[in-house]
């Protein structure tokens, strides 16, 4: 995730989006680890691994991508709030 959790709790977000925003965040960076752990597993085991991990690496991806563009949206959403 490009956003830190500090930086979700400076932005100046609106009543109900920062629940919203913290889970989106909780979400990607999850996602981020599984395909973390999926890409160790692929490194470490080599062609067996490579087969089930890399389809684990792409999903987890996707879905931090997914949940990187919702939070971008909150965070823009908020900073116009705030103006």
């Amino acid at each position: 995730m490009k956003q830190t959790f500090k930086e979700i709790i400076d932005t100046s977000l609106t009543l109900g989006t920062f629940p919203v925003s913290s889970k989106v965040f909780a979400l990607g960076r999850e996602a981020e680890n599984i395909a973390n752990l999926a890409q160790g597993k692929i490194d470490e085991d080599g062609e067996f691994a490579t087969i089930h991990c890399s389809n684990i690496v792409n999903w987890m991806n996707e879905i931090a991508e997914q949940a990187q563009a919702v939070l971008d949206l909150q965070m823009k959403k908020g900073e116009e709030v705030s103006k």
